[in-house]
């Protein structure tokens, strides 16, 4: 796989004078603990408690059903416990990234998609099995964190809107090229730089900078979980438009039949998969979504 840095040096251009949200010291913090040989669980509950709003997300996410916990966490401490360190931490990413924007309305539409193709996503991976090679933790990340570039780009023009809508509607061009064309610039690299600084994974921030040109040969990317998570997240994201939850888009046309060659799923399982999908997703992920 090629290097990062050498990526970011290729489109530094483009980057000039864009303003990527640095990574909280907080967050920095949390994971620089999580990765300790024996992390101290007093020492994260003290970082996690300091911020109020934080741990109460913290804490509501956990006792969501959806984790299916028979024990309900009434402290920070107990939420580490219950979730386990890796998972908090991730949890806790995704918590501040949206805690990092303004609050508005296009904002909170797009922070509300993403959770849903998270929760779905850790969905998918659970049902699909260990076979998949994707941890449900990972899964629920890359959704997260996949379009937070354009919570950025959305910020930075005004223009953002229309060239979205027009990247929706084009059945032929990659959603990427829309945006390249448009603002010499788009989402993926935005959000991959993103991951990038915040510490996520080189496998998370290459499959964030390159989940629109998944149907092309991708020999940027060798890493075969890599391209797991972005199949994973844009089965979610077409499960989710049949049922309702979000718009209606192009993308599954254009990364559909990439994404079930990489899951190794054919036409009867996949069929099978979308009927228990459906049933989640109109009967359970009303209920676990914040």
């Amino acid at each position: 796989m090629a290097s990062l840095v050498q990526m970011y040096k290729d489109v530094e251009s483009s980057l000039e004078g864009m303003e990527i949200p640095p990574c909280p010291g907080i967050l920095e913090q949390i994971l620089a603990e999580s990765r300790q040989e024996e992390p101290d669980f007093l020492r994260l509950t003290s970082l996690i408690s300091e911020d109020m709003a934080l741990a109460a997300s913290l804490i509501k996410t956990v006792n969501s059903p959806y984790f299916g916990l028979r024990q309900r966490a009434t402290s920070v401490q107990e939420a580490l416990m219950l979730l386990g360190l890796e998972l908090a931490a991730r949890m806790v990413a995704g918590i501040l990234l949206r805690h990092t924007f303004p609050s508005r309305a296009d904002l909170d539409t797009l922070w509300d998609a993403s959770i849903k193709v998270a929760v779905t996503s850790q969905w998918l991976t659970v049902r699909l099995g260990r076979g998949l090679g994707v941890r449900p933790a990972d899964a629920y990340t890359f959704g997260l964190f996949r379009d937070c570039g354009m919570a950025i780009l959305q910020l930075r023009n005004k223009n953002y809107p229309a060239v979205v809508q027009h990247a929706r509607a084009d059945a032929e061009e990659p959603f990427t090229a829309t945006e390249q064309a448009a603002l010499n610039l788009s989402h993926a690299v935005v959000g991959a730089k993103l991951a990038s600084e915040w510490r996520l994974s080189e496998t998370l921030a290459w499959a964030i900078l390159l989940h629109h040109a998944f149907a092309g040969p991708l020999d940027e990317l060798d890493d075969a979980q890599g391209l797991r998570l972005i199949a994973v997240a844009q089965l979610a994201d077409k499960l989710l438009q049949d049922n309702g939850q979000l718009a209606a888009d192009h993308e599954w046309d254009k990364l559909g039949a990439r994404s079930l060659a990489v899951l190794n799923l054919d036409a009867p399982a996949y069929e099978a998969l979308a009927e228990a999908a459906g049933l989640f997703i109109v009967g359970e992920l009303p209920r676990l979504l914040p």
